[in-house]
């Protein structure tokens, strides 16, 4: 029940202990993995549940949550409080518009005379906190049942929270799923989407991306669905479902060859990091990492989109898009702006 997870989470915070909250896309189970002491644990335990939450750029340090504790808590659905319909307008910063639209500019010119062919561009806005952290996740678990909500916590790293639509990598029995997601356009009920020339070859890109990878890396009986349109909160994206058989053993070889995906980084991807490293002028952190849990004969990873860093008083909230030479940069902005309002509304 909602009325002991929330005061056990309490506690943890109050003890000043590491802790990984998952809850996966439409369930009504919430796992937390927790430690007995502050250590901060840099690589895997043996024989040991855990938790793992890694910044974007792979050679940088990661966070091991080692499950010393293993919680469970069933979370009744509440009624969704209305939420008054935010205008982004009202949220503009026109200094960090302006310096955003150049960016993806230059990044549209540089598509266009190169052969790169996509990169992902970011950026980050901060808001005054104006509830706790878990009256910020109780809204978070209430508005986004269809997401994988997460809530990481470490006294040397800081508090995170998130609810991403995409699956890095799932890993149970030899079997390894993950999904190609990319494109975002306003949820709209009753309407069918008309994607654009940009949106379809953007979620291409990622699709052939990941299945070079995958063969690249020994993974057999790879399988791909049909594109589909999935809607997580406000927005929806494109999607194709990906499958292979792998060994237990080599899931940290495929994390590793995937990550980062062109949906958070570009294809080719080295070109892409160079350029996002020379030209966002600020650090992602965790933001396009990624976060999981791994049992013995489970594995399941999330990429870090739609999250937020907590401090006392304040929130970072962190979007960004996928640019291609087709990108119209005023769009791209905006699209960053439908973005921030999934996790401003529960804030």
């Amino acid at each position: 029940m909602r009325k002991n997870l929330l005061p056990y989470l309490s506690d943890l915070l109050k003890k000043k202990l590491p802790f990984l909250l998952l809850r996966t896309a439409n369930d009504s189970h919430v796992r937390v993995l927790s430690q007995r002491d502050q250590k901060w644990h840099k690589t895997v335990p043996d024989n040991m549940t855990y938790g793992v939450f890694c910044k974007f750029q792979n050679s940088e340090d990661q966070v091991f949550i080692y499950a010393e504790e293993d919680e469970s808590f069933t979370i009744e659905k509440r009624q969704l409080k209305l939420v008054e319909q935010m205008n982004t307008t009202y949220l503009v910063d026109e200094v960090e518009q302006n310096r955003y639209v150049k960016l993806i500019e230059k990044a549209v010119s540089m598509l266009k005379e190169t052969s790169m062919k996509k990169v992902v561009l970011s950026r980050k806005q901060s808001f005054p906190k104006k509830a706790s952290d878990l009256e910020i996740l109780s809204n978070l678990l209430d508005q986004y049942t269809e997401a994988n909500c997460y809530f990481f916590y470490h006294p040397k790293v800081g508090k995170w929270m998130g609810a991403t639509p995409e699956i890095l990598v799932r890993v149970k029995e030899g079997k390894l799923q993950t999904m190609s997601l990319a494109g975002t356009a306003l949820y709209k009920e009753y309407e069918v989407h008309d994607w654009g020339k940009k949106e379809i070859e953007e979620q291409e890109l990622v699709t052939e991306f990941i299945i070079h990878n995958l063969h690249k890396n020994g993974a057999l009986d790879i399988q791909k669905s049909e594109v589909k349109t999935v809607q997580a909160g406000s927005l929806i994206h494109l999607s194709t479902d990906i499958t292979a058989s792998i060994a237990m053993d080599d899931k940290s070889n495929f994390i590793h060859a995937l990550h980062p995906t062109p949906a958070v980084c570009g294809i080719p991807r080295n070109q892409a990091l160079e350029f996002i490293l020379q030209n966002e002028n600020y650090d992602r952190s965790f933001y396009t990492g990624y976060l999981g849990m791994v049992d013995q004969n489970t594995a399941n990873y999330f990429v870090n989109l739609r999250c937020m860093q907590l401090y006392d008083q304040e929130v970072d909230i962190y979007v960004g898009g996928g640019i291609t030479a087709l990108s119209d940069p005023k769009a791209e902005y905006e699209e960053t702006m439908n973005k921030l309002l999934t996790m401003k509304k529960v804030l």
